[in-house]
């Protein structure tokens, strides 16, 4: 972003992280998580592979990644986040996205581990050898990226286990990608699976089936399960009172409005001053009215999708209906993005909270202006300044 070399942002995160020896490998046996990586850049012409961990003889096994899903590391301080992936090494080829039709031996290989409800150990042989110790690449949107480089052959040497509803659905190939994630889901085979799934070109219809970029399944996952909850809980009798819920992880400041009335979603995201990539600070927003969005949040992005799950998915669980603002704060403490995960799992476990009860929306704000970063940007929201009409519930039948 700012053309300095060597990149001053990166230095201060690396000098974060736990000290690697630097080491050169060519080949290695390791258990992937189940992980694997498809880029963006190029497209129809990708890079995609299996990751796997790699340990030094100094390491110890506590150190390794048991877990494909993310969410499994909720809890943990941003070091210990951050620097789980510095040692998962990615291997890759490049290829056109509709290759997940007729897979090549790597490719298959890749798609296998996708398939994997646990780890799985692989072999991975490089064309070059690739250097050990470097800091993770980092995306707003997955798991931070150690080292990467090409491969010439990726075998999984282990024995990998594949739940039975998945290989299922793989040898379903005329039925559609959001079918099958409907019918996954209610198999419970949570989010990260689903995204591999995706990712590798293993859900779909055979003649649509491709490849599809890490960062762009993990929207799409989110966005298909919203979509999916959004239509179960729509003509759920509302909320009756307004509701704030809260939770902080990884100074990332989370308040959760509900509301009674008909489906609306606002986020807004606050860096605040010196936080990351954020000198002076500022606030981005996306909203739908009355049903999910079909155009992109491309201000908020995959936070967006990720968060509006979690609130879906709690007022499925009570079984109501309502509108739902969200504020997140981001503070200098969240030195390193580590995924949406985050986002998705901390507004979960505000979800799982008892909630503060107000009888109005003005109640609530006066409630909220003190606690958050901007809160004449708050008030001047477009979620708190609707039309009146799609806020009945506030006239009170004592008024007439």
């Amino acid at each position: 972003m700012c053309k300095i070399n060597p990149c001053p942002l990166l230095a201060e995160v690396r000098s974060k992280l736990p000290v690697v020896q630097p080491t050169t490998i060519s080949e290695m046996v390791g258990p992937s998580p189940p992980q694997l990586f498809v880029g963006r850049y190029g497209y129809p012409d990708v890079r995609a592979g299996p990751s796997a961990s790699w340990l030094s003889e100094d390491d110890s096994t506590s150190n390794q990644i048991t877990t494909g899903d993310p969410a499994d590391l909720f809890g943990k301080p941003l070091e210990e986040v951050a620097a789980r992936h510095a040692n998962l090494i990615t291997g890759g080829q490049r290829m056109r996205v509709r290759e997940a039709r007729n897979p090549n031996q790597m490719l298959e290989t890749t798609q296998e581990i996708a398939m994997a409800a646990q780890a799985v150990d692989i072999e991975l042989d490089f064309a070059e050898a690739i250097r050990i110790g470097r800091s993770p690449t980092f995306d707003s949107m997955s798991t931070p990226l150690g080292p990467t480089g090409n491969v010439l052959r990726a075998e999984v040497v282990g024995n990998s286990s594949i739940p039975r509803k998945v290989d299922s659905i793989a040898g379903e190939t005329d039925l559609l990608a959001t079918d099958a994630m409907d019918e996954l889901t209610r198999a419970n085979i949570g989010e990260a699976h689903l995204s591999r799934l995706l990712s590798t070109g293993i859900l779909g219809r055979q003649s649509a089936r491709r490849l599809v970029p890490t960062r762009w399944s993990i929207t799409a996952t989110d966005d298909t399960l919203g979509k999916r909850l959004w239509r179960k809980i729509r003509d759920n009798p509302s909320i009756d009172k307004v509701l704030v819920y809260e939770a902080t992880y990884l100074d990332n400041r989370f308040h959760i409005v509900l509301t009674p009335g008909e489906w609306a979603f606002h986020m807004l995201e606050a860096w605040t001053t010196g936080s990351l990539w954020s000198v002076k600070g500022r606030i981005l927003g996306d909203w739908e009215d009355l049903k999910p969005r079909t155009k992109y949040a491309n201000r908020v992005t995959g936070a967006y999708y990720a968060a509006r799950l979690g609130v879906l998915e709690h007022l499925d669980l009570i079984g109501k209906s309502g509108a739902c603002l969200i504020w997140r704060d981001i503070g200098e403490g969240y030195w390193a993005p580590v995924g949406v995960w985050l986002i998705r799992e901390t507004v979960r476990q505000a979800m799982k909270q008892t909630p503060r009860k107000f009888d109005s929306l003005e109640d609530a704000l006066r409630y909220l202006n003190p606690r958050v970063s901007a809160p004449d940007d708050l008030n001047k929201s477009w979620f708190v300044n609707r039309p009146k009409r799609k806020m009945l519930w506030q006239t009170k039948l004592d008024s007439f």
